[in-house]
């Protein structure tokens, strides 16, 4: 099944039987990739009297609780309620849940040889996505395109899929100036293969999600400049397999009233 799309008055077809899932396999109570020394997602079955939520322990059916931190706990969407007093649930920040996107493969610099700023500091070890990477990937595409924008890591392997990050394996983040960039294009849904777009370390300061929202510095609330219609995923993993360049995108999420859930993003190639 194919579908057209008019954009800045150019058709685009993009077949909805190809559509890659960048979102990673969660595996309860097995290997899975983990965030900031939190817990890692569980499952156990429900016994409620006499009932067992087991069929191989003689249940009528399976019934599993799940116990699951979705920041930490693999592919996962959050909203802006996630550095600020109000509740604003991510399934309410979604206008489109299909819209244009660009996906490109960015090799972090080391944090000794950069120009950038970042909010409190950046170390030498760390492993940074500079402003001018993201111009030279980006310069070709229009902001209409940039509906959302897919940020893949190299190297890249299915480590990813399990990797625990922590002082051993620390994460790659964004400079200050790369997301400044980032908000200037318009982007509405961020999407990275890393867990967070800040420092994991950063003293809470969180300011690269602050400026994608433009949230204030140590700010709890919105303020009238405030962007409420945009989201962030992270821990998604792109496959080798997947070009860069022009997709459509589906984010899927559930409908919970909370900060942050897991997702599921899927690309369907443009052409």
């Amino acid at each position: 099944m194919k579908i057209t799309i008019e954009l800045e008055n150019k058709n685009y077809t993009a077949d909805l039987n190809m559509g890659r899932s960048i979102a990673i396999t969660l595996l309860p109570n097995g290997k899975q990739p983990n965030h900031f020394g939190a817990p890692e997602c569980q499952s156990k079955t429900l016994v409620a009297g006499e009932f067992v939520g087991d069929t191989q322990q003689g249940g009528s059916c399976n019934v599993n609780i799940l116990s699951i931190i979705p920041h930490c706990n693999g592919t996962h969407t959050e909203s802006v309620s996630h550095i600020v007093n109000q509740p604003i649930p991510v399934y309410q920040t979604i206008e489109k849940s299909i819209f244009p996107t660009v996906l490109i493969s960015v090799l972090p610099n080391n944090g000794e040889a950069h120009d950038d700023q970042y909010l409190p500091h950046i170390d030498q070890g760390n492993s940074i996505i500079v402003k001018q990477q993201l111009v030279n990937l980006l310069k070709d595409y229009t902001d209409s395109q940039l509906h959302g924008l897919v940020i893949r890591t190299l190297p890249n392997s299915d480590v990813k899929r399990s990797v625990v990050y922590d002082s051993e394996h620390y994460p790659p983040f964004l400079t200050n100036d790369a997301m400044t960039y980032l908000f200037e294009r318009k982007i509405k849904h961020l999407m990275v293969d890393f867990p967070s777009v800040d420092k994991m370390y950063d003293q809470g300061k969180l300011s690269n999600h602050r400026i994608f929202w433009n949230v204030g510095l140590d700010d709890k609330n919105l303020n009238e400049q405030s962007t409420t219609n945009k989201t962030i995923t992270e821990m998604v993993f792109v496959d080798q397999t997947i070009e860069d360049g022009f997709y459509l995108c589906n984010l899927q999420i559930p409908e919970i009233e909370t900060d942050a859930v897991p997702s599921r993003p899927v690309l369907y190639q443009l052409e």
